[in-house]
């Protein structure tokens, strides 16, 4: 089965030799997105982180042909000091209301850069 690389120009460019996603048949698998604010350049708390963070996928999803609505999976990687489950959850469903996709959290000593709180991947469904 034949896949496509896939390069969002509405989210930041991938900062290493990676795709934003791949399209396997009719599922999307992103690759692990921070939650740097594009207008900015920061970071913020980790509410802000999983807002930028989802909407980036969401620019992903949408230069595959999909959307956050059609999200199988999404796995959320935390840095373990991160305690405020109240403002990711509130993020969270902002992004997808009641359309929840399953859903893993786990949590790591440290992320790409000091500012990093989290970083989100996810699986969407093309259809």
């Amino acid at each position: 089965m034949p896949f496509d690389h896939i390069i969002a120009p509405g989210a930041p460019q991938p900062t290493g030799p990676f795709s934003h996603a791949v399209r396997v048949g009719d599922l999307v698998y992103t690759a692990g997105q921070a939650g740097r604010n594009r207008d900015t350049g920061t970071m913020g708390d980790i509410g802000e982180q999983v807002d930028w963070a989802l909407r980036n996928i969401a620019e992903i999803a949408a230069a595959a042909g999909t959307s956050l609505a059609r999200a199988v999976k999404v796995t959320l990687i935390l840095r373990d000091d991160v305690v405020d489950n109240d403002a990711i959850n509130a993020a969270y469903v902002r992004h997808f209301g009641d359309a929840l996709p399953a859903r893993s959290s786990f949590y790591v000593s440290r992320l790409k850069n000091a500012e990093m709180l989290v970083e989100i991947e996810a699986v969407l469904h093309v259809g």
